[in-house]
């Protein structure tokens, strides 16, 4: 399973790209982002819970109940990431959002290292320098010719915060549970914090089944497939590879925005997106090179 871990956790990753297009889309379909996170996060909730019974009693018992409480508040970290990015928009572009929401990969990486009391690689360092600089160049940041909000960028910051926390919640909180049950915990929490944000203002509501549906699309992309993926496989990660795997949400960003909204792309995003992918590939091709090359070396 670690052989595949860095494939499906990016697969995870480019899913996390998507939603962005669809929240634009179910807008325009006269979806309100209340009713839209609101059912994303339920309907994730139930499958989670449905998959979670067909387990083995031992898989999805949680015989710690502190544990299980430690679970769920850690899920809340996506409630939180939705929500502060969604209200970022509000102040500043998609573009400057999404810069400040790829912070996300050096948080990670920060509190990573604090946690294990460790410093970074040289190939981690590296590959965050170009992800940074490819971040500028793929949201068409530089150069800057507007006021900038910093309310919105305070928002934006507290997403990433709340994204990287995310990262190692499902990395390392609950590690000794089964994926399923972990997911549907983390879920949980994640949707109590979108339910005590966003209900007060989901009423009154209006195209309730155009809701339910685009909140099942929005939920298998937002969701389903990169909390499993990510339950499954981010424990398997060596340190600080997660977050940079993560950073290819924003490369998906710009395709999917491209091919369902038809957003114009420019040459200096297509570098910006090669730059990101080209440090995920070193982030996790180099590391196993050297040390092939160092066991050759042994003798």
């Amino acid at each position: 399973m670690k052989r595949y871990a860095p494939l499906f956790v990016a697969l995870g990753a480019i899913s996390y790209g998507i939603p962005g297009s669809l929240f634009k889309m179910a807008r325009a379909d006269q979806v309100t982002d209340s009713l839209l996170l609101s059912m994303t996060f339920l309907i994730a909730f139930i499958i989670f819970s449905f998959a979670r019974r067909l387990l083995k009693p031992d898989d999805r018992y949680v015989a710690d109940r502190k544990l299980k409480w430690l679970v769920i508040i850690s899920g809340s970290s996506m409630g939180f990431t939705n929500t502060f990015y969604l209200l970022s928009l509000a102040y500043v572009p998609v573009a400057i959002a999404a810069v400040m929401m790829m912070q996300s990969v050096w948080l990670s990486i920060a509190i990573s290292c604090l946690i294990h009391r460790q410093f970074p690689t040289v190939t981690q360092a590296i590959s965050v320098i170009t992800i940074l600089i490819g971040t500028v160049l793929a949201t068409g940041l530089f150069p800057l010719h507007q006021n900038v909000s910093w309310k919105g960028m305070g928002l934006s910051f507290l997403s990433a915060l709340a994204y990287a926390l995310t990262i190692q919640f499902t990395g390392n909180v609950g590690s000794n549970l089964h994926p399923l049950t972990k997911a549907q915990l983390m879920s949980g929490g994640a949707l109590i914090v979108i339910l005590v944000i966003w209900l007060p203002t989901i009423l009154p509501v209006h195209h309730l089944i155009t809701g339910i549906q685009w909140g099942g699309i929005t939920s298998f992309f937002a969701m389903l497939l990169p909390l499993t993926c990510f339950s499954f496989f981010m424990p398997h990660l060596s340190l600080g590879i997660g977050p940079i795997i993560s950073s290819l949400e924003l490369p998906s960003s710009v395709v999917f925005a491209f091919i369902l909204l038809g957003e114009a792309v420019t040459i200096s995003q297509i570098v910006g997106v090669c730059l990101i992918i080209l440090a995920v590939i070193l982030s996790n091709i180099l590391p196993f090179r050297l040390h092939g090359q160092y066991q050759q070396m042994r003798p």
